[in-house]
C-alpha cells in the first residue's frame, strides 16, 4: 500500500496545474492548513513528509516565534495591515502585554498600559483592571475574558487572533481552503439559471454541480379571462391575490375574481393610466387622462369617491400605508385619505410613476432620463440621489423586499435595468424581448424576488435571473403584445394582460383542466356619471360591515 501511495503521489506531482509549477504545493498547503485546522495532526504530518511541503513557510515560522517569545516590538514591525485592523491588533497585543505585566508584578507599567486599553474597550478594560487587585483569585476573570491562564497559551491564541484578524495572502494559514470553496460554490451558484435563494435547504452538495430546478417558474396557464371589451392595458392583482383589477382601452375597469366578474363602462372619459388597492383590498382607485381619480368598492364595484382637485392629466398612482399618492403632468403629487381627503402636496415635474418604500420615495420622471430618489421621511423635501440612465425610461418596478429597482428601458432597443436601492449601483441589463411603441411594464418575481419577468410585443414572457443576468425561460403567453404582468408573492402566481383582449392566470403546478371565464358575460356596472362625483366621503369605519371582505380560506387563484 505504502509504494502504490507513493506512486500516486509521484503520478499527481507530475501535473502541471494551470501551467503554474507552484500551483500543486499551493493545494497540499491549502490541504495542510486544513488538516491543521481540523485537528489531523498525524495525517498532516505524513503529508507534509511525503509531498515534501511544510505547512509553514519561514516567515510563518519567525511570526510564530515572535509571538511565542512575546517580542511585541518586533511583531508590529512584520506585520503590514489597515488602519482599522492595526487598532484592534494593537489593542491585542497590548492587553496580552498588560497580562504579563500584571504577572511581573510591574504594576506602574500596567496601569499606564490600562489607560490605552480604556480608550479601544472601555468595558474590558475594567475587567482588566480588576486583575491589579484580585491577583491571588483571578481564575474567574480569565474565564469572564476567554483568555487562558498559561502564559504560552495565551500567547498562542494571540497569534491565532492574529491570524484571523490579518491576510497573509501566500502565507495564509486560517481559512484559505473554506475561501475556495465558498468562491467555487459562488460561482456556480451564479451560473444557474434557474437558482432561488428562497430554497429551504442552503447547504448544498460539494459533491455535485449546483443545479436549482425550473419549477419556480409559473409557466403553466390555469386560467383565462376572455372577452374583455378591447384591449387590456392594465391587470393586477389586489394584495391578497383574491381580486384582480383591469382596465381596458375603451377605458372600462373590471374588479374580477374566480367567482364574479363586474365591469364599469366608460369609467372615465379618457385613457385610464393607473390602478391601484388600498392595503385591505376594500377600494380600487384609477387614475386618468381626464384629470380625475376613482374609487371604487371592489365588491360591489360602486363608486365611492371621486378625487377631482388635478388640473391635468393623472398618469400615476402608489399606495403606501394607509395613503394613496396621486402624480402627473400639473407638478405636483397628492397625498390623500381612503375618503378623498387631501393630506399633503409635494412638489415635483412631471411624474411617470411613483414607486414608495419604507426608506425612499422614487418618482420616474417623465421628460427626463432618471429616477429620482427622495427620503420618505413623510415631507419628502430631501433629494437622495438621482440614478441616471442614457435613454428613455419605459416602466419602473420595486422589490418586495425593498432593495432593487428594475426599469425597462428604451422603445427602440429595449432592455431591462437592474439597480440596488443600498448602493444606487447598476447591477444587470437584460435583453431579449420585443417592444415597439408599447409601455410594457415589468415586474419582480418569487418569494425572495429572484426573478424580473416582461411582457413582449410578440406575446411572449420572459423571465431573467436577477441574480446572474442569465435569460431563464420564455413562455408564450398571448397572440398579441402583453402590456401588463404582475407576479404575487405568497400566492406565487402570475398575471399577463394582452392587447388580445384576454387575462391570463399563470402558475408554476400542471394544470389539469385550464378554466376559462367569459368576463363579457358578467354584470356591467352602469357609467360613473350615474353615481355623480364625491369629492370627500364621511369617514371610513361608517361602511366597515359593507366593505368587509370574504377573506375565509384561500380564495386567490
Amino acid at each position: 500500500m505504502q509504494v502504490f501511495d507513493n506512486l500516486a503521489l509521484q503520478e499527481v506531482q507530475s501535473i502541471s496545474i494551470d501551467g503554474s509549477p507552484d500551483r500543486l504545493k499551493e493545494i497540499i498547503r491549502m490541504i495542510l492548513q486544513e488538516l491543521n485546522q481540523m485537528g489531523y495532526s498525524d495525517v498532516c504530518n505524513i503529508l507534509e513528509e511525503e509531498s515534501q511541503t511544510k505547512l509553514d513557510t519561514t516567515q510563518m515560522n519567525e511570526l510564530k516565534e515572535s509571538f511565542l517569545n512575546g517580542d511585541y516590538e518586533k511583531l508590529l514591525q512584520q506585520l503590514e495591515f489597515s488602519e482599522t485592523i492595526n487598532r484592534k491588533l494593537q489593542y491585542e497585543i497590548q492587553k496580552q502585554l498588560y497580562l504579563e505585566l500584571v504577572q511581573q508584578k510591574n504594576y506602574e507599567q500596567a496601569v499606564n498600559l490600562l489607560r490605552q486599553l480604556s480608550e479601544y474597550n472601555e468595558k474590558e478594560s475594567q475587567v482588566l483592571a480588576k486583575m491589579i487587585f484580585l491577583q491571588e483569585d483571578a481564575s474567574q476573570l480569565y474565564i469572564e475574558l476567554a483568555i487562558p491562564i498559561d502564559q504560552g497559551e495565551q500567547r498562542l491564541q494571540l497569534y491565532q487572533k492574529t491570524l484571523n484578524l490579518v491576510n497573509f495572502g501566500d502565507f495564509s494559514l486560517k481559512t484559505q481552503f473554506d475561501k475556495v470553496i465558498d468562491q467555487a460554490l459562488e460561482y456556480q451558484i451564479k451560473q444557474c439559471p434557474y437558482h432561488n435563494d428562497s430554497n429551504e435547504n442552503k447547504n448544498y452538495s460539494l459533491l455535485l454541480d449546483h443545479n436549482c430546478q425550473c419549477y419556480q417558474i409559473p409557466k403553466n396557464n390555469s386560467i383565462i379571462f376572455q372577452d374583455f371589451d378591447d384591449e387590456v392595458w392594465i391587470g393586477k392583482f389586489s394584495n391578497s391575490g383574491i381580486w384582480i383589477g383591469c382596465a381596458t382601452r375603451k377605458n372600462s375597469i373590471y374588479i374580477i375574481s374566480k367567482e364574479s366578474q363586474q365591469k364599469i363602462s366608460k369609467a372615465h372619459q379618457m385613457d385610464i393610466n393607473s390602478l391601484v388597492f388600498t392595503s385591505d383590498d376594500k377600494l380600487l382607485f384609477s387614475a386618468s387622462n381626464d384629470k380625475k381619480i376613482n374609487g371604487y368598492d371592489v365588491q360591489t364595484a360602486q363608486l365611492k369617491v371621486t378625487i377631482n382637485q388635478h388640473t391635468n392629466e393623472v398618469l400615476c398612482l402608489a399606495y403606501f400605508k394607509n395613503q394613496l399618492f396621486s402624480g402627473g403632468v400639473d407638478g405636483w403629487i397628492g397625498i390623500w385619505q381612503d375618503n378623498g381627503k387631501l393630506i399633503n402636496q409635494v412638489k415635483s415635474k412631471v411624474i411617470k410613476n411613483i414607486l414608495i418604500t419604507d426608506q425612499y420615495m422614487l418618482l420616474h420622471n417623465a421628460a427626463v432620463f432618471s429616477i429620482t430618489v427622495i427620503e420618505n421621511d413623510f415631507k419628502f423635501n430631501k433629494i437622495i440621489t438621482n440614478l441616471e440612465e442614457q435613454e428613455l425610461i419605459v416602466s419602473s418596478a420595486i422589490s418586495q423586499n425593498q432593495q432593487f429597482l428594475v426599469l425597462n428601458i428604451s422603445k427602440e432597443k429595449p432592455k431591462l435595468h437592474l439597480w440596488s436601492l443600498k448602493t444606487f449601483q447598476k447591477l444587470h441589463v437584460f435583453f431579449g424581448f420585443q417592444v415597439k411603441g408599447i409601455e410594457m411594464k415589468c415586474c419582480f418575481g418569487s418569494k425572495n424576488d429572484n426573478y424580473v419577468c416582461v411582457g413582449s410585443q410578440d406575446g411572449k414572457v420572459h423571465f431573467f435571473n436577477k441574480n446572474n443576468q442569465l435569460q431563464q425561460n420564455i413562455i408564450d403567453g398571448h397572440d398579441q403584445a402583453i402590456n401588463y404582468v404582475d407576479w404575487h408573492s405568497q400566492t406565487a402566481q402570475l398575471l399577463t394582460a394582452s392587447d388580445d383582449k384576454s387575462v391570463k392566470i399563470w402558475i408554476q403546478d400542471q394544470v389539469t383542466q385550464q378554466q376559462i371565464i367569459n368576463v363579457s358575460n358578467e354584470y356591467d356596472q352602469p357609467s360613473n356619471s350615474q353615481y355623480g362625483e364625491i369629492e370627500e366621503e364621511q369617514d371610513d369605519h361608517e361602511d366597515e360591515e359593507e366593505y368587509q371582505q370574504q377573506s375565509e380560506g384561500d380564495q386567490s387563484f
